[in-house]
């Protein structure tokens, strides 16, 4: 199998891979499942504090129900080098999530953001008109391995208003509301990553 045919592999990092990073996994997974686009990806998640081999927590499960992902049998698990030398995007949660990785992987840095940072800078490359020089393909690996490395090069040209706006709130052991509001960011960030990865499709259509 060459590099254009394999799986994109997408994983997601939080602290205790128990209420945000699944959350994001789950639905994920969900999305493009219902888009037909499942096949092409391989979507994981870890923690780098993880209660390994715990559930999803509750409250952050019946979120992800509610924002149409599955629960089902996840089980914590530690990140490590392996995790995030294998991956093609890592998409963590919090900026110290991500400079943990790539304390552990150093060429991650090219590959790692935030959740809500990498999907502003792709809205914003998408609706700048470039992403009409991602090709004829209309693969979902072909289209992400063209856009990682060009949303890495908008870091620094396209700032959040304030820094922690590239942040997901970490909501255990917090309030109902948290876990609403958390579980609402993760929900809209991935809808808007997968609407981006559909567009990068529809551009020679």
């Amino acid at each position: 199998m060459t590099v254009a045919e394999s799986p994109f592999r997408v994983l997601f990092v939080c602290t205790g891979n128990i209420c945000r990073s699944p959350q994001a996994e789950r639905l994920l997974v969900a999305e493009l499942a219902r888009r037909g686009l499942g096949d092409a990806t391989e979507v994981s998640s870890a923690g780098v504090a993880a209660l390994v081999g715990n559930p999803m927590d509750p409250q952050a499960a019946a979120h992800t129900i509610g924002h149409g992902g599955n629960p089902g049998d996840h089980s914590a698990r530690q990140v490590d080098a392996s995790m995030i030398d294998a991956a093609d995007l890592v998409l963590t949660m919090e900026r110290t999530h991500r400079a943990a990785v790539v304390r552990m992987v150093p060429r991650a840095s090219r590959y790692a953001f935030t959740l809500p940072e990498f999907v502003r800078l792709a809205v914003d490359l998408r609706d700048s008109g470039e992403a009409g020089q991602v090709g004829k393909s209309f693969g979902v690996p072909e289209r992400m391995r063209w856009l990682v490395p060009e949303v890495a090069a908008q870091r620094g040209v396209s700032l959040p208003t304030a820094p922690e706006h590239d942040e997901v709130e970490d909501p255990y052991r917090r309030s109902e509301e948290t876990y609403r509001r958390s579980a609402a960011r993760v929900a809209a960030a991935v809808s808007a990553l997968v609407e981006v990865i559909v567009d990068l499709g529809e551009i020679y259509r």
